[in-house]
Formats: C-alpha cells, sequence, structure tokens
C-alpha cells in the first residue's frame, strides 16, 4: 500500500466526507479512494468512516487519527513545496480569506496589481466573517480585525478599526444630529450582522458598556449596502472608519459625535486590522512575495 497517498486521500475524504468529490480532487476513479481507505482501515485495525448509502461520517477513532496526521501532512506538502520552488519564481495556489467589506475596497485592488506581476501565483479568495483557523491549512493568508492575537502565528498590523457614527448632510439637516445615545432609540438606524449576529452599538452607561435599544430599518453582512443605505440620506449607520473615509472627506457623510460619549463595537477592547500566516510558510516564495506586497499595499491606506 501506497500509504502517503492513502493517508492524503484520508485527509481529503475527512474533511469532504464526499468520496466523489475526493476522486475528482485526486483525478483518480471513487473505488481508487474506497480502496486505499480500506487498505488503511485494515492495516491499523480500525474503522475510520462509518459509511451509509447516503452519507459517510467519522468514527471516533477517525477524528483522533485526523488529529494526529493533518499536521504531519501539512508539513509535508509545505516540504515539497519548499523544496520544489526554490529555484522558481513564485507560483503555486495561495489561500487568502479577509473581512468581506475590506477585501472589497482594498484587498482586491491590491491582489489585482500582485497578479499583474506573478501571474504564476493562483489565488484563492474568500470574504467572509467566519474566522478560518490558519492552523487547518484551508488557509495561507487571513486579514482580519482583532483584538487579541491568536498564539503562534504571525500577525502584521494594517492599521486601526475604529467605528464612526455618520450620517448625510441632508439627513441631518432635515431631522437633526442626535445629541445622545438614548436619541438613536428613535431614529431610522441601518445595523451590520455577523456571524454571530447583529452588531451591537454600545455606550458607556454607570461604568459598563451597554447596548443601546435600536429597532433598525435595515440589516445586511454587505458593508457597501449600508453605506448606500445611509448615502441614501434616510438613516443613520455605526460603520468602520476605514469604510467611510472617502465619503467623510468629500463631505458626503458626517461623523456624529454624542454628547453622552462616543459608542463603541466592542467595550474598551481597542481593534486593529491584522495580515496574518504561519511563519513557516513565509519561507515559501509565493508566501512570502505576497505578504510583503500587501503588507505595503494595505497600509497606505
Amino acid at each position: 500500500m501506497d500509504k502517503l497517498r492513502a493517508l492524503r486521500y484520508f485527509d481529503h475524504l475527512a474533511n469532504s466526507l464526499n468520496f466523489s468529490v475526493t476522486a475528482e480532487h485526486f483525478q483518480v476513479p471513487s473505488s481508487s479512494v474506497s480502496r486505499r481507505i480500506k487498505d488503511l482501515e485494515q492495516e491499523l485495525g480500525a474503522a475510520l468512516f462509518e459509511r451509509t448509502t447516503r452519507t459517510v461520517r467519522l468514527t471516533d477513532l477517525g477524528k483522533l487519527y485526523l488529529r494526529e496526521v493533518a499536521t504531519a501532512l501539512q508539513s509535508i506538502e509545505m516540504a515539497d513545496e519548499l523544496v520544489g520552488a526554490q529555484s522558481k519564481s513564485p507560483s503555486g495556489m495561495l489561500r487568502i480569506t479577509a473581512m468581506p467589506g475590506y477585501g472589497e475596497l482594498f484587498v482586491l485592488p491590491a491582489l489585482e496589481k500582485l497578479r499583474e506581476i506573478y501571474d504564476n501565483i493562483d489565488f484563492d479568495v474568500n470574504f467572509t466573517d467566519e474566522v478560518i483557523n490558519l492552523a487547518s491549512n484551508e488557509v495561507d493568508i487571513a486579514i482580519r480585525a482583532a483584538s487579541t492575537l491568536p498564539e503562534q502565528l504571525v500577525a502584521r498590523r494594517l492599521g486601526d478599526h475604529d467605528f464612526v457614527l455618520v450620517a448625510t448632510p441632508e439627513y441631518i439637516s432635515e431631522h437633526g444630529a442626535p445629541k445622545t445615545s438614548n436619541e438613536l432609540s428613535t431614529r431610522t438606524v441601518f445595523m451590520y450582522r455577523t456571524p454571530q449576529g447583529v452588531l451591537d452599538w454600545l455606550t458607556h452607561r454607570d461604568g459598563i458598556w451597554q447596548a443601546i435599544d435600536l429597532t433598525p430599518k435595515y440589516i445586511t453582512n454587505h458593508g457597501q449596502s449600508l453605506i448606500d443605505s445611509v448615502l441614501t440620506g434616510r438613516g443613520i449607520a455605526f460603520l468602520p472608519r476605514w469604510g467611510v473615509t472617502k465619503e467623510i472627506e468629500q463631505d458626503r457623510l458626517i461623523e456624529l459625535h454624542l454628547e453622552d460619549g462616543p459608542l463603541s463595537s466592542r467595550g474598551d477592547a481597542q481593534m486593529s486590522m491584522y495580515l496574518l500566516y504561519h511563519p513557516p510558510k513565509f519561507r515559501l516564495q509565493k508566501i512570502r512575495v505576497t505578504v510583503d506586497f500587501l503588507i505595503t499595499e494595505l497600509r497606505s491606506y
């Protein structure tokens, strides 16, 4: 039995839970994947998967085995790529995840420039608010906001991630600017939805941060849609400063300041935008040139 090939089939199947998808990934018949998995199970003397006519799922022993072999397979994959790439120009697949709004505004334009320079690098870009674990090897580079940094990762700070309360001059002329956080409960507001729920607007009362009781007119997880809604002049939104800097500079939006203090999205936690990656991967040319390029491009905003 080709043990390494069997382990690679096992790793992919454990994540896809689909024999056909795994077979397509390796460009082999499904029967080849099935045979390798059976050989592996026979060698181990344990069932790694529970199979029915409709579903495939890991057994408890399969989950344990996956945790033990996944890191080793990632190390082998990276070592193969590292050795094979040293005498060549940067190439291969590079997987990036970024926050949607920030990704659309800044990461995409930067990647367009990068792709012109390194056309042998292939990019798999995923814009999501979900926090993807870089240790799983699903992504190579993550760009996201954080107040505390994960261990065992390199975190390169890109800039601030503070929020501002904004409305159009037309809205303020018609309705007046809200003076206190209590007044926001009576206003038309637009709010952002995260994977954990609608992002609260917090105010500091009685020594603690408390969510304001709001009835949003519009909720979405699409940042540009929120900006567009505010620009209609029909309401107020609490948005990342980096997302509305241009509109504020052009006087299309006005930053609102409340008499009872600023609002927050995370209480006292100070958040910043970071580019994250695993230190060993920086030895790969494709990672190194992409990290260096994105740091230079994104820090200019």
